[in-house]
């Protein structure tokens, strides 16, 4: 029996906009959405250039150490949700509360302070669950979520660029020669825990979250130019994850079944695979594919010149949570336990 070929992103998230049962996109919301983005990017609230500015828990200079940073993280770029109830991993660094995504950052820069190479190949490879649990550890002693699945992705890709790339990301990055779509391919051809792909009604679909937005950070990282000047940037989709679908609600671009919105907001476990997480996924990809093409259309007709792309779209959505979060009452999200986001 031959293998199913895989469909990318895009064209991953429209088969199952078009087939979904549960999930819904409306076009009010994505009107709405893409509206408020143009009023935004008009204003100058939201540029491109945004996208190239580095937070202080992020790296500074493009050079083998940040890159080295970048894949380190993303390698480990999943799962950072506990329940409500419970405490939270948050990680406080240089007197700055950070939480989620933005706490392990924290906590990779308070190791690499204290003299550990924890972004290092050659520290990574042979870390155990123990010592990684050590150095990423949050606030009043919260563990990070996944400790053990953290620590079996980093010596599983320690091991590949041991075995493969005279132990550097860099070469790989090299390799690719400066396009996008190619280091893509790179990523998931050798590194088997960033292929995030699944069945939908006997399909195989593809979501490929971190292995995406590690070539985006790349392209961040150096500021488009350089080694990370990748053509083809714009072939990436947005970044299928469980905060952006809370956006997307809150805009009114996602519409969910009675019985699906009560599983969620009972903040009961799916299954990694769930018919249900694809529907909001795919339908996450295809929502946000939606939003751009608006906004590059509706810019181009007032005549206002501005690059736009899915990139931007879901950063300006992730952000929108973290600002908004306490009017999200009413928009749960997917709590799934995976290494895939």
């Amino acid at each position: 029996m031959s293998e199913l070929m895989e469909l990318s992103p895009a064209a991953s998230g429209s088969l199952i906009a078009s087939q979904a049962k549960d999930v819904q996109i409306l076009s009010d919301g994505v009107e709405c959405a893409a509206l408020d983005i143009v009023g935004k990017v008009e204003g100058k609230e939201m540029v491109m250039a945004q996208m190239f500015v580095k937070t202080p828990v992020h790296p500074q200079k493009a050079d083998s150490a940040g890159i080295d940073w970048v894949f380190f993280a993303d390698t480990l770029n999943f799962c950072f949700w506990n329940n409500d109830l419970d405490a939270q991993y948050e990680v406080t660094y240089k007197g700055e509360k950070y939480t989620g995504y933005l706490a392990m950052c924290a906590a990779i820069n308070r190791a690499l302070d204290s003299g550990v190479p924890i972004t290092s190949p050659s520290f990574f490879t042979g870390v155990d669950v123990e010592r990684l649990g050590q150095l990423l550890i949050g606030d009043h002693g919260v563990p990070i979520p996944l400790l053990q699945e953290r620590a079996a992705c980093l010596n599983e890709v320690g091991l590949v660029l041991e075995n493969n790339w005279c132990n550097s990301f860099s070469k790989v990055l090299q390799a690719s020669k400066n396009s996008a779509p190619h280091l893509l391919q790179l990523i998931l051809d050798n590194f088997p825990c960033f292929r995030d792909c699944g069945i939908f009604e006997g399909t195989k679909v593809s979501f490929h979250k971190r292995a995406q937005i590690l070539v985006a950070d790349l392209w961040c990282l150096f500021e488009g130019c350089g080694e990370g000047g990748m053509a083809g940037i714009d072939k990436l989709t947005m970044f299928a994850d469980y905060r952006v679908p809370q956006s997307l609600q809150h805009y009114g671009v996602f519409k969910y079944s009675d019985q699906l919105m009560e599983h969620l907001k009972n903040e009961n476990l799916l299954e990694s695979g769930h018919r249900w997480e694809q529907e909001i996924r795919g339908c996450s990809v295809e929502a946000v594919e939606r939003i751009t093409a608006r906004v590059v259309e509706e810019l181009a007709k007032r005549g206002t010149e501005a690059v736009v792309n899915s990139i931007l779209v879901d950063q300006y959505l992730w952000g929108y949570r973290r600002q908004h979060n306490a009017e999200m009452g009413n928009c749960p999200y997917h709590r799934v336990r995976s290494i895939y986001y």
